[in-house]
């Protein structure tokens, strides 16, 4: 089973999943996303530092629709933390239908002009 820590902060909704190679994988991360999809959150940002791996073609595929899904409620779902196999799996589909990339969990992506700003605390 995968294990995903699910937070509702005020601007986002966070989703922190652990590395599993089990079947029930991309089950669980597409119910963590639905649920997560259901909130009124502008955008779901899944944090991927502790997955150690690359991802699976079922979990792109479940991640470029709810990417997509969201994109067309006028949300975006953002990686963060993302390993260089998991960005590469993402650079070879269309740009318009990849989910937002960003470093860490202080840059924001801008929709408008596709770069990233770093958020000062």
């Amino acid at each position: 089973m995968l294990h995903i820590h699910r937070d509702p902060l005020p601007d986002r909704f966070l989703l922190i999943p652990a590395s599993d190679s089990s079947e029930s994988a991309e089950l669980d991360l597409s119910r963590s996303l639905h649920r997560a999809s259901r909130s009124d959150k502008p955008s779901i940002w899944l944090d991927c530092s502790l997955i150690t791996d690359q991802l699976s073609e079922d979990a792109v595929d479940i991640l470029l629709a709810y990417a997509f899904m969201l994109r067309q409620q006028g949300r975006q779902l953002v990686l963060c933390h993302a390993n260089e196999a998991i960005q590469a799996e993402f650079a070879r589909h269309d740009e318009a239908s990849q989910p937002s990339i960003v470093s860490t969990l202080l840059d924001q992506p801008d929709t408008e002009s596709g770069q990233v700003q770093h958020i000062s605390l």
